[in-house]
Protein backbone atom coordinates (compact mmCIF):
# COMPACT_ATOMS: atom_id res chain seq x y z
CA UNK A 1 0.00 0.00 0.00
CA UNK A 2 0.94 3.63 -0.52
CA UNK A 3 0.08 6.57 1.77
CA UNK A 4 -0.18 10.32 1.16
CA UNK A 5 0.05 12.94 3.95
CA UNK A 6 -1.41 16.36 3.00
CA UNK A 7 -0.75 19.27 5.40
CA UNK A 8 0.85 22.67 5.04
CA UNK A 9 2.57 22.29 8.42
CA UNK A 10 5.79 20.27 8.25
CA UNK A 11 5.81 19.25 11.92
CA UNK A 12 2.33 17.68 11.50
CA UNK A 13 3.50 15.65 8.52
CA UNK A 14 6.57 14.51 10.47
CA UNK A 15 4.45 13.56 13.49
CA UNK A 16 2.21 11.34 11.37
CA UNK A 17 5.29 9.70 9.81
CA UNK A 18 6.74 9.11 13.28
CA UNK A 19 3.65 7.85 15.13
CA UNK A 20 2.33 5.16 12.72
CA UNK A 21 4.22 1.80 12.52
CA UNK A 22 3.94 1.59 8.74
CA UNK A 23 5.79 -1.72 8.31
CA UNK A 24 3.06 -3.51 10.29
CA UNK A 25 0.52 -2.55 7.63
CA UNK A 26 2.58 -3.39 4.50
CA UNK A 27 2.96 0.28 3.56
CA UNK A 28 5.66 0.53 0.88
CA UNK A 29 5.78 4.28 0.12
CA UNK A 30 4.82 7.48 1.94
CA UNK A 31 4.33 10.71 -0.01
CA UNK A 32 3.78 14.28 1.20
CA UNK A 33 1.95 17.34 -0.17
CA UNK A 34 1.46 20.85 1.26
CA UNK A 35 -1.93 21.55 -0.36
CA UNK A 36 -4.79 19.98 -2.29
CA UNK A 37 -3.41 20.76 -5.76
CA UNK A 38 -0.09 19.04 -5.04
CA UNK A 39 -2.03 16.14 -3.58
CA UNK A 40 -4.13 15.70 -6.76
CA UNK A 41 -1.04 15.23 -8.91
CA UNK A 42 0.44 12.64 -6.53
CA UNK A 43 -2.87 10.76 -6.22
CA UNK A 44 -3.27 10.50 -9.99
CA UNK A 45 0.26 9.18 -10.39
CA UNK A 46 0.66 6.93 -7.31
CA UNK A 47 -2.92 5.82 -6.45
CA UNK A 48 -2.42 5.78 -2.63
CA UNK A 49 -4.60 3.50 -0.53
CA UNK A 50 -4.96 6.04 2.32
CA UNK A 51 -4.78 9.87 2.42
CA UNK A 52 -4.25 11.82 5.66
CA UNK A 53 -5.41 15.40 5.00
CA UNK A 54 -5.69 18.71 6.82
CA UNK A 55 -8.80 20.86 6.21
CA UNK A 56 -7.35 24.38 6.06
CA UNK A 57 -4.62 24.69 3.38
CA UNK A 58 -3.64 27.24 0.73
CA UNK A 59 -4.69 26.92 -2.98
CA UNK A 60 -7.08 24.00 -2.39
CA UNK A 61 -8.40 23.14 1.05
CA UNK A 62 -9.34 19.77 2.51
CA UNK A 63 -13.07 20.02 1.67
CA UNK A 64 -12.35 20.49 -2.04
CA UNK A 65 -9.80 17.67 -1.98
CA UNK A 66 -12.29 15.29 -0.30
CA UNK A 67 -14.94 16.11 -2.90
CA UNK A 68 -12.43 15.49 -5.74
CA UNK A 69 -11.27 12.21 -4.16
CA UNK A 70 -14.87 11.03 -3.93
CA UNK A 71 -15.29 11.55 -7.70
CA UNK A 72 -11.86 10.63 -9.08
CA UNK A 73 -10.36 8.14 -6.62
CA UNK A 74 -13.33 6.49 -4.88
CA UNK A 75 -11.37 3.51 -3.54
CA UNK A 76 -8.93 5.73 -1.57
CA UNK A 77 -9.64 5.93 2.17
CA UNK A 78 -9.33 9.31 3.91
CA UNK A 79 -8.49 10.38 7.47
CA UNK A 80 -9.12 14.06 8.23
CA UNK A 81 -6.75 15.81 10.68
CA UNK A 82 -7.77 19.31 11.71
CA UNK A 83 -7.34 21.85 14.47
CA UNK A 84 -11.03 22.80 14.31
CA UNK A 85 -14.21 21.22 15.65
CA UNK A 86 -16.44 23.41 13.48
CA UNK A 87 -19.17 21.35 11.78
CA UNK A 88 -18.33 22.99 8.45
CA UNK A 89 -15.05 21.09 8.59
CA UNK A 90 -16.55 17.85 9.89
CA UNK A 91 -19.37 17.73 7.32
CA UNK A 92 -17.20 17.06 4.21
CA UNK A 93 -15.53 14.16 5.99
CA UNK A 94 -18.95 12.64 6.69
CA UNK A 95 -20.44 13.36 3.23
CA UNK A 96 -17.45 12.02 1.30
CA UNK A 97 -16.87 8.91 3.37
CA UNK A 98 -13.93 9.76 5.59
CA UNK A 99 -12.79 6.93 7.87
CA UNK A 100 -12.08 9.24 10.81
CA UNK A 101 -11.82 12.89 11.93
CA UNK A 102 -8.91 13.62 14.31
CA UNK A 103 -8.20 16.85 16.12
CA UNK A 104 -4.81 18.43 16.56
CA UNK A 105 -2.64 18.11 18.54
CA UNK A 106 -2.47 14.49 17.48
CA UNK A 107 -2.95 11.63 19.94
CA UNK A 108 -0.66 8.72 19.05
CA UNK A 109 -3.14 5.96 19.97
CA UNK A 110 -6.04 7.63 18.13
CA UNK A 111 -3.89 8.14 15.05
CA UNK A 112 -2.73 4.49 14.98
CA UNK A 113 -6.30 3.25 15.58
CA UNK A 114 -7.66 5.42 12.73
CA UNK A 115 -4.86 4.32 10.39
CA UNK A 116 -5.48 0.65 11.21
CA UNK A 117 -9.21 1.00 10.43
CA UNK A 118 -8.44 2.72 7.13
CA UNK A 119 -5.90 0.07 6.07
CA UNK A 120 -8.24 -2.76 7.07
CA UNK A 121 -11.18 -1.26 5.19
CA UNK A 122 -9.09 -0.68 2.05
CA UNK A 123 -7.82 -4.30 2.11
CA UNK A 124 -11.33 -5.72 2.58
CA UNK A 125 -12.71 -3.67 -0.31
CA UNK A 126 -9.71 -4.63 -2.46
CA UNK A 127 -10.39 -8.34 -1.83
CA UNK A 128 -14.06 -7.82 -2.70
CA UNK A 129 -13.14 -5.97 -5.91
CA UNK A 130 -10.80 -8.79 -6.90
CA UNK A 131 -13.45 -11.41 -6.13
CA UNK A 132 -16.01 -9.52 -8.20
CA UNK A 133 -13.48 -9.04 -11.00
CA UNK A 134 -12.68 -12.77 -11.21
CA UNK A 135 -16.35 -13.63 -10.96
CA UNK A 136 -17.06 -11.34 -13.91
CA UNK A 137 -14.28 -13.01 -15.87
CA UNK A 138 -15.86 -16.40 -15.21
CA UNK A 139 -19.28 -15.08 -16.20
CA UNK A 140 -17.87 -13.58 -19.39
CA UNK A 141 -16.33 -16.95 -20.24
CA UNK A 142 -19.50 -18.87 -19.44
CA UNK A 143 -21.95 -16.41 -21.01
CA UNK A 144 -21.28 -17.45 -24.64
CA UNK A 145 -21.51 -21.13 -23.63
CA UNK A 146 -24.82 -20.45 -21.91
CA UNK A 147 -26.30 -18.78 -24.98
CA UNK A 148 -24.89 -21.46 -27.30
CA UNK A 149 -26.67 -24.15 -25.30
CA UNK A 150 -29.84 -22.13 -24.66
CA UNK A 151 -30.39 -20.98 -28.25
CA UNK A 152 -29.60 -24.48 -29.52
CA UNK A 153 -32.40 -25.78 -27.30
CA UNK A 154 -34.69 -22.95 -28.40
CA UNK A 155 -34.41 -23.63 -32.15
CA UNK A 156 -34.70 -27.37 -31.39
CA UNK A 157 -37.94 -26.82 -29.54
CA UNK A 158 -36.54 -28.20 -26.27
CA UNK A 159 -37.37 -24.97 -24.45
CA UNK A 160 -39.95 -22.29 -25.25
CA UNK A 161 -39.54 -18.65 -26.17
CA UNK A 162 -41.48 -17.66 -23.04
CA UNK A 163 -38.76 -19.26 -20.90
CA UNK A 164 -36.17 -16.87 -22.36
CA UNK A 165 -38.18 -13.83 -23.34
CA UNK A 166 -36.86 -11.35 -20.77
CA UNK A 167 -33.25 -12.52 -21.08
CA UNK A 168 -33.39 -12.20 -24.88
CA UNK A 169 -34.68 -8.63 -24.54
CA UNK A 170 -32.17 -7.57 -21.89
CA UNK A 171 -28.97 -9.43 -22.86
CA UNK A 172 -29.14 -9.99 -26.62
CA UNK A 173 -31.06 -6.88 -27.60
CA UNK A 174 -34.08 -8.65 -29.10
CA UNK A 175 -36.68 -5.96 -29.96
CA UNK A 176 -39.90 -6.45 -28.01
CA UNK A 177 -41.92 -5.86 -31.17
CA UNK A 178 -40.06 -8.47 -33.27
CA UNK A 179 -42.62 -10.33 -35.38
CA UNK A 180 -40.50 -12.00 -38.08
CA UNK A 181 -37.35 -14.10 -38.15
CA UNK A 182 -34.94 -15.95 -40.40
CA UNK A 183 -32.27 -18.47 -39.49
CA UNK A 184 -29.03 -19.27 -41.31
CA UNK A 185 -26.90 -22.35 -40.66
CA UNK A 186 -23.24 -23.02 -41.47
CA UNK A 187 -21.46 -26.37 -41.51
CA UNK A 188 -17.69 -26.44 -41.11
CA UNK A 189 -17.63 -29.41 -43.49
CA UNK A 190 -18.57 -27.13 -46.40
CA UNK A 191 -15.77 -26.19 -48.79
CA UNK A 192 -14.22 -29.54 -48.03
CA UNK A 193 -13.72 -28.63 -44.38
CA UNK A 194 -10.85 -26.30 -45.31
CA UNK A 195 -11.62 -23.73 -42.58
CA UNK A 196 -11.59 -26.53 -40.03
CA UNK A 197 -8.19 -27.64 -41.35
CA UNK A 198 -6.82 -24.13 -40.74
CA UNK A 199 -7.52 -24.69 -37.04
CA UNK A 200 -5.97 -28.19 -36.97
CA UNK A 201 -9.39 -29.86 -36.93
CA UNK A 202 -10.48 -28.20 -33.66
CA UNK A 203 -14.25 -27.91 -34.14
CA UNK A 204 -14.84 -25.97 -30.90
CA UNK A 205 -12.21 -23.36 -31.70
CA UNK A 206 -13.24 -23.02 -35.36
CA UNK A 207 -16.94 -22.63 -34.56
CA UNK A 208 -16.07 -20.13 -31.79
CA UNK A 209 -14.07 -18.00 -34.24
CA UNK A 210 -16.79 -18.24 -36.89
CA UNK A 211 -19.55 -17.26 -34.45
CA UNK A 212 -17.49 -14.22 -33.41
CA UNK A 213 -17.05 -13.17 -37.04
CA UNK A 214 -20.82 -13.46 -37.54
CA UNK A 215 -21.57 -11.43 -34.41
CA UNK A 216 -19.16 -8.68 -35.45
CA UNK A 217 -21.56 -8.09 -38.34
CA UNK A 218 -24.95 -9.13 -36.91
CA UNK A 219 -24.99 -8.76 -33.13
CA UNK A 220 -23.12 -5.44 -32.91
CA UNK A 221 -25.78 -3.96 -35.22
CA UNK A 222 -28.47 -5.53 -33.01
CA UNK A 223 -29.94 -7.36 -36.01
CA UNK A 224 -29.62 -10.85 -34.57
CA UNK A 225 -27.24 -13.23 -32.83
CA UNK A 226 -24.90 -16.04 -33.92
CA UNK A 227 -24.28 -19.08 -31.74
CA UNK A 228 -22.54 -22.44 -31.83
CA UNK A 229 -25.04 -25.23 -32.29
CA UNK A 230 -24.63 -27.95 -29.67
CA UNK A 231 -26.09 -30.86 -31.61
CA UNK A 232 -25.20 -32.66 -34.83
CA UNK A 233 -25.70 -31.44 -38.38
CA UNK A 234 -24.84 -27.77 -37.90
CA UNK A 235 -21.87 -25.98 -36.39
CA UNK A 236 -22.97 -22.31 -36.32
CA UNK A 237 -26.45 -20.81 -36.57
CA UNK A 238 -27.44 -17.15 -37.03
CA UNK A 239 -30.81 -15.92 -35.79
CA UNK A 240 -32.05 -12.76 -37.58
CA UNK A 241 -34.86 -10.97 -35.74
CA UNK A 242 -34.86 -7.54 -37.27
CA UNK A 243 -34.40 -6.29 -40.81
CA UNK A 244 -34.84 -9.92 -41.94
CA UNK A 245 -34.96 -8.83 -45.58
CA UNK A 246 -31.30 -7.84 -45.17
CA UNK A 247 -30.27 -11.35 -44.12
CA UNK A 248 -28.80 -12.41 -47.48
CA UNK A 249 -26.74 -9.22 -47.75
CA UNK A 250 -25.42 -9.69 -44.20
CA UNK A 251 -24.52 -13.32 -44.90
CA UNK A 252 -22.61 -12.27 -48.01
CA UNK A 253 -20.75 -9.77 -45.82
CA UNK A 254 -19.96 -12.56 -43.32
CA UNK A 255 -18.69 -14.81 -46.09
CA UNK A 256 -16.55 -12.01 -47.49
CA UNK A 257 -15.02 -11.45 -44.03
CA UNK A 258 -14.18 -15.15 -43.67
CA UNK A 259 -12.77 -15.27 -47.18
CA UNK A 260 -10.70 -12.14 -46.60
CA UNK A 261 -9.29 -13.49 -43.31
CA UNK A 262 -8.77 -17.15 -44.24
CA UNK A 263 -9.16 -17.36 -48.03
CA UNK A 264 -12.06 -19.80 -47.65
CA UNK A 265 -15.72 -19.24 -48.62
CA UNK A 266 -18.46 -21.16 -46.81
CA UNK A 267 -21.84 -22.51 -47.87
CA UNK A 268 -24.75 -21.15 -45.82
CA UNK A 269 -28.34 -22.39 -45.67
CA UNK A 270 -31.05 -19.75 -45.15
CA UNK A 271 -34.71 -20.09 -44.18
CA UNK A 272 -37.64 -18.14 -45.56
CA UNK A 273 -39.12 -15.27 -43.52
CA UNK A 274 -41.39 -16.79 -40.87
CA UNK A 275 -43.47 -15.48 -37.93
CA UNK A 276 -41.52 -14.99 -34.71
CA UNK A 277 -41.47 -16.74 -32.30
CA UNK A 278 -44.16 -19.21 -33.41
CA UNK A 279 -42.22 -20.62 -36.40
CA UNK A 280 -38.69 -20.40 -35.02
CA UNK A 281 -38.16 -24.17 -35.08
CA UNK A 282 -39.52 -24.36 -38.61
CA UNK A 283 -37.08 -21.64 -39.71
CA UNK A 284 -34.17 -23.68 -38.32
CA UNK A 285 -35.37 -26.81 -40.16
CA UNK A 286 -35.71 -24.85 -43.40
CA UNK A 287 -32.19 -23.43 -43.10
CA UNK A 288 -30.71 -26.90 -42.61
CA UNK A 289 -32.64 -28.24 -45.58
CA UNK A 290 -31.53 -25.28 -47.69
CA UNK A 291 -27.90 -26.22 -46.98
CA UNK A 292 -28.38 -29.96 -47.43
CA UNK A 293 -30.43 -29.56 -50.63
CA UNK A 294 -28.12 -27.10 -52.38
CA UNK A 295 -27.19 -28.06 -55.93
CA UNK A 296 -23.53 -29.13 -55.83
CA UNK A 297 -23.29 -28.84 -59.61
CA UNK A 298 -23.88 -25.08 -59.51
CA UNK A 299 -20.78 -23.21 -58.33
CA UNK A 300 -20.30 -19.59 -57.29
CA UNK A 301 -23.40 -19.08 -55.16
CA UNK A 302 -22.70 -19.59 -51.44
CA UNK A 303 -26.04 -18.56 -49.91
CA UNK A 304 -28.64 -21.31 -50.30
CA UNK A 305 -32.22 -20.22 -49.48
CA UNK A 306 -34.75 -22.91 -48.67
CA UNK A 307 -37.04 -23.82 -51.58
CA UNK A 308 -40.13 -25.97 -51.34
CA UNK A 309 -39.82 -27.28 -54.89
CA UNK A 310 -37.30 -30.05 -55.36
CA UNK A 311 -36.25 -31.93 -58.45
CA UNK A 312 -37.62 -35.47 -58.62
CA UNK A 313 -34.32 -36.49 -60.20
CA UNK A 314 -32.51 -35.35 -57.06
CA UNK A 315 -34.81 -37.34 -54.79
CA UNK A 316 -34.83 -40.71 -56.51
CA UNK A 317 -32.01 -42.45 -58.31
CA UNK A 318 -34.36 -44.92 -59.95
CA UNK A 319 -34.08 -48.40 -61.38
CA UNK A 320 -31.50 -47.46 -64.03
CA UNK A 321 -28.71 -46.53 -61.61
CA UNK A 322 -29.64 -49.48 -59.37
CA UNK A 323 -28.99 -51.76 -62.36
CA UNK A 324 -25.62 -50.05 -62.95
CA UNK A 325 -24.61 -50.73 -59.36
CA UNK A 326 -25.56 -54.38 -59.72
CA UNK A 327 -23.37 -54.59 -62.84
CA UNK A 328 -20.53 -53.07 -60.82
CA UNK A 329 -20.96 -55.68 -58.07
CA UNK A 330 -20.77 -58.51 -60.60
CA UNK A 331 -17.64 -57.03 -62.18
CA UNK A 332 -16.04 -56.82 -58.72
CA UNK A 333 -16.58 -60.55 -58.26
CA UNK A 334 -14.72 -61.17 -61.50
CA UNK A 335 -11.59 -59.43 -60.17
CA UNK A 336 -10.97 -57.91 -63.63
CA UNK A 337 -9.65 -54.38 -62.94
CA UNK A 338 -10.43 -53.02 -66.43
CA UNK A 339 -13.97 -54.33 -66.30
CA UNK A 340 -14.46 -52.94 -62.79
CA UNK A 341 -13.28 -49.47 -63.86
CA UNK A 342 -15.57 -49.57 -66.91
CA UNK A 343 -18.65 -50.42 -64.83
CA UNK A 344 -17.76 -47.85 -62.18
CA UNK A 345 -17.42 -45.13 -64.79
CA UNK A 346 -20.87 -46.00 -66.15
CA UNK A 347 -22.29 -45.41 -62.67
CA UNK A 348 -20.34 -42.21 -61.91
CA UNK A 349 -21.25 -40.84 -65.37
CA UNK A 350 -24.93 -41.37 -64.54
CA UNK A 351 -24.44 -39.33 -61.34
CA UNK A 352 -22.58 -36.60 -63.24
CA UNK A 353 -25.32 -36.50 -65.86
CA UNK A 354 -27.96 -35.41 -63.35
CA UNK A 355 -29.27 -31.87 -63.73
CA UNK A 356 -29.23 -31.48 -59.96
CA UNK A 357 -27.07 -33.12 -57.32
CA UNK A 358 -27.75 -32.17 -53.72
CA UNK A 359 -25.60 -32.98 -50.72
CA UNK A 360 -28.29 -35.36 -49.47
CA UNK A 361 -28.53 -36.90 -52.93
CA UNK A 362 -24.76 -37.42 -53.06
CA UNK A 363 -24.77 -39.05 -49.62
CA UNK A 364 -27.62 -41.33 -50.70
CA UNK A 365 -25.75 -42.43 -53.84
CA UNK A 366 -22.56 -43.03 -51.86
CA UNK A 367 -24.51 -45.05 -49.29
CA UNK A 368 -25.84 -47.28 -52.09
CA UNK A 369 -22.34 -47.72 -53.48
CA UNK A 370 -21.02 -48.59 -50.04
CA UNK A 371 -23.74 -51.19 -49.64
CA UNK A 372 -22.60 -52.82 -52.89
CA UNK A 373 -18.95 -52.79 -51.77
CA UNK A 374 -19.83 -54.24 -48.37
CA UNK A 375 -21.75 -57.11 -50.00
CA UNK A 376 -18.83 -57.73 -52.37
CA UNK A 377 -16.29 -57.85 -49.53
CA UNK A 378 -18.44 -60.34 -47.64
CA UNK A 379 -18.87 -62.54 -50.72
CA UNK A 380 -15.20 -62.24 -51.67
CA UNK A 381 -13.62 -62.93 -48.28
CA UNK A 382 -16.45 -64.78 -46.58
CA UNK A 383 -16.18 -62.39 -43.64
CA UNK A 384 -18.95 -60.52 -41.88
CA UNK A 385 -17.17 -57.17 -42.15
CA UNK A 386 -19.59 -54.26 -42.10
CA UNK A 387 -19.44 -50.86 -43.77
CA UNK A 388 -18.06 -49.36 -40.54
CA UNK A 389 -14.75 -51.08 -41.32
CA UNK A 390 -14.36 -49.14 -44.56
CA UNK A 391 -12.70 -45.71 -44.72
CA UNK A 392 -14.80 -42.73 -45.90
CA UNK A 393 -15.08 -41.93 -49.58
CA UNK A 394 -12.76 -39.18 -50.81
CA UNK A 395 -14.29 -35.71 -51.03
CA UNK A 396 -14.91 -33.93 -54.27
CA UNK A 397 -14.05 -30.36 -53.32
CA UNK A 398 -11.53 -28.48 -55.45
CA UNK A 399 -9.03 -25.80 -54.34
CA UNK A 400 -11.75 -23.12 -54.51
CA UNK A 401 -14.03 -25.01 -52.17
CA UNK A 402 -16.47 -25.93 -54.97
CA UNK A 403 -17.70 -29.46 -55.59
CA UNK A 404 -15.90 -30.93 -58.62
CA UNK A 405 -17.69 -33.88 -60.19
CA UNK A 406 -14.51 -34.85 -62.04
CA UNK A 407 -12.46 -34.86 -58.83
CA UNK A 408 -15.17 -36.89 -57.13
CA UNK A 409 -15.20 -39.43 -59.97
CA UNK A 410 -11.42 -39.79 -59.88
CA UNK A 411 -11.45 -40.12 -56.09
CA UNK A 412 -14.08 -42.87 -56.18
CA UNK A 413 -12.12 -44.66 -58.90
CA UNK A 414 -8.84 -44.55 -56.90
CA UNK A 415 -10.68 -45.65 -53.77
CA UNK A 416 -12.18 -48.65 -55.55
CA UNK A 417 -8.88 -49.71 -57.11
CA UNK A 418 -7.26 -49.63 -53.67
CA UNK A 419 -10.03 -51.88 -52.37
CA UNK A 420 -9.49 -54.25 -55.31
CA UNK A 421 -5.78 -54.32 -54.47
CA UNK A 422 -6.61 -55.05 -50.83
CA UNK A 423 -8.85 -57.92 -51.92
CA UNK A 424 -6.00 -59.41 -53.93
CA UNK A 425 -3.78 -59.11 -50.89
CA UNK A 426 -6.21 -61.24 -48.94
CA UNK A 427 -6.04 -64.09 -51.49
CA UNK A 428 -2.35 -64.47 -52.25
CA UNK A 429 0.17 -66.55 -50.35
CA UNK A 430 2.52 -63.60 -49.90
CA UNK A 431 -0.23 -61.21 -48.78
CA UNK A 432 0.70 -61.08 -45.10
CA UNK A 433 4.35 -60.32 -45.77
CA UNK A 434 3.56 -57.58 -48.30
CA UNK A 435 1.00 -56.11 -45.94
CA UNK A 436 3.69 -55.87 -43.26
CA UNK A 437 6.08 -54.22 -45.73
CA UNK A 438 3.43 -51.69 -46.72
CA UNK A 439 2.55 -51.00 -43.09
CA UNK A 440 6.23 -50.41 -42.38
CA UNK A 441 6.51 -47.97 -45.30
CA UNK A 442 3.34 -46.16 -44.21
CA UNK A 443 4.78 -45.60 -40.72
CA UNK A 444 8.42 -44.88 -41.62
CA UNK A 445 8.29 -43.06 -44.98
CA UNK A 446 9.98 -40.02 -43.39
CA UNK A 447 13.15 -42.04 -42.78
CA UNK A 448 15.81 -42.97 -45.30
CA UNK A 449 14.58 -46.28 -46.78
CA UNK A 450 16.37 -48.34 -49.42
CA UNK A 451 15.45 -51.59 -51.10
CA UNK A 452 18.34 -53.26 -49.30
CA UNK A 453 17.06 -51.91 -45.98
CA UNK A 454 13.66 -53.53 -46.61
CA UNK A 455 15.29 -56.79 -47.76
CA UNK A 456 17.43 -57.00 -44.62
CA UNK A 457 14.54 -56.18 -42.31
CA UNK A 458 12.21 -58.82 -43.76
CA UNK A 459 14.88 -61.47 -44.49
CA UNK A 460 14.46 -61.43 -48.28
CA UNK A 461 16.73 -60.74 -51.21
CA UNK A 462 16.37 -57.41 -52.96
CA UNK A 463 15.07 -59.17 -56.08
CA UNK A 464 12.45 -61.06 -54.07
CA UNK A 465 11.20 -57.88 -52.37
CA UNK A 466 10.71 -56.10 -55.70
CA UNK A 467 9.13 -59.08 -57.43
CA UNK A 468 6.71 -60.02 -54.65
CA UNK A 469 5.65 -56.41 -54.02
CA UNK A 470 4.92 -55.93 -57.73
CA UNK A 471 3.08 -59.25 -58.02
CA UNK A 472 0.79 -58.60 -55.08
CA UNK A 473 0.12 -54.86 -55.38
CA UNK A 474 0.68 -54.26 -59.10
CA UNK A 475 3.02 -51.40 -58.21
CA UNK A 476 6.78 -51.00 -57.81
CA UNK A 477 7.88 -50.58 -54.22
CA UNK A 478 9.87 -47.44 -55.04
CA UNK A 479 6.84 -45.90 -56.79
CA UNK A 480 4.64 -46.72 -53.81
CA UNK A 481 7.09 -45.04 -51.40
CA UNK A 482 7.48 -41.98 -53.63
CA UNK A 483 3.70 -41.54 -54.00
CA UNK A 484 3.30 -41.92 -50.24
CA UNK A 485 5.86 -39.18 -49.61
CA UNK A 486 4.44 -36.85 -52.27
CA UNK A 487 0.90 -37.20 -50.88
CA UNK A 488 2.16 -36.31 -47.40
CA UNK A 489 4.13 -33.37 -48.82
CA UNK A 490 0.96 -32.06 -50.49
CA UNK A 491 -0.84 -32.14 -47.13
CA UNK A 492 1.96 -30.20 -45.45
CA UNK A 493 2.13 -27.64 -48.27
CA UNK A 494 -1.63 -27.19 -48.08
CA UNK A 495 -2.10 -27.04 -44.32
CA UNK A 496 1.10 -25.50 -42.93
CA UNK A 497 3.53 -22.64 -43.37
CA UNK A 498 6.61 -24.84 -42.95
CA UNK A 499 9.68 -24.10 -45.05
CA UNK A 500 10.28 -26.38 -48.02
CA UNK A 501 13.52 -27.68 -46.51
CA UNK A 502 11.60 -28.76 -43.38
CA UNK A 503 8.83 -30.40 -45.42
CA UNK A 504 11.47 -32.28 -47.41
CA UNK A 505 12.94 -33.63 -44.17
CA UNK A 506 9.53 -34.63 -42.83
CA UNK A 507 8.76 -36.75 -45.88
CA UNK A 508 12.15 -38.46 -46.10
CA UNK A 509 14.34 -36.25 -48.33
CA UNK A 510 17.47 -34.67 -46.91
CA UNK A 511 18.15 -32.68 -50.10
CA UNK A 512 15.54 -29.98 -50.79
CA UNK A 513 16.52 -29.69 -54.47
CA UNK A 514 16.16 -33.43 -55.00
CA UNK A 515 12.77 -33.32 -53.24
CA UNK A 516 11.65 -30.53 -55.59
CA UNK A 517 12.69 -32.55 -58.66
CA UNK A 518 10.83 -35.64 -57.44
CA UNK A 519 7.75 -33.55 -56.56
CA UNK A 520 7.67 -31.89 -59.99
CA UNK A 521 8.10 -35.21 -61.78
CA UNK A 522 5.15 -36.62 -59.83
CA UNK A 523 2.81 -33.61 -59.99
CA UNK A 524 3.99 -31.44 -62.88
CA UNK A 525 4.62 -28.56 -60.47
CA UNK A 526 7.38 -27.55 -58.11
CA UNK A 527 6.45 -27.44 -54.39
CA UNK A 528 6.49 -23.62 -54.52
CA UNK A 529 4.16 -23.59 -57.53
CA UNK A 530 1.82 -26.06 -55.81
CA UNK A 531 1.66 -23.96 -52.63
CA UNK A 532 1.16 -20.70 -54.53
CA UNK A 533 -1.64 -22.15 -56.61
CA UNK A 534 -3.24 -23.60 -53.48
CA UNK A 535 -3.11 -20.22 -51.71
CA UNK A 536 -4.54 -18.40 -54.74
CA UNK A 537 -7.34 -20.94 -54.91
Amino acid sequence: MKVLIVDDEKHVREAIRYFVPWEQYDVSDIYEATNGQEAMDIILEQQPAVVFTDMRMPLMDGAELLEWLHRCSPYTKTIVISGYQDFNYVKPAIVYGGVDYLLKPLNRKQLISAAERAFQKWKEEKRERERTFHQNIRLNVLRPLYWDKTLSDLVNGTITFQDLEEALFEELGLPKNAKRCRIAVISLQSSGGRLLQRFQGDIQLTSFVLANVCNEIVSLRKLGFAFRYWHEGTDVAVLFWDEVDEAERLLLEINESVKRAYGIPLDIGLSTVLPFPERLCAAFTEAREGLAERNLLQTGNRIHPYRKERSEAALDEGDRTAALLENLRLSLLSGDAERIVRRLEEWTDSVAGSSMLTLNGLKDREARLRHVLTRWRQEWSGSEAGSDDEPPFPGGMDESGNFSIERWKEGIKSYLLIMVGESKLSRTSDSRLIREIRDYLDKNYQQEITLQHIADRFFLSRENVSRKFKQVTGENLSDYLTNLRIDRAKELLHNSELRLSRIAELVGYEDEKYFSRVFKKATGQTPREFRKRDEEG
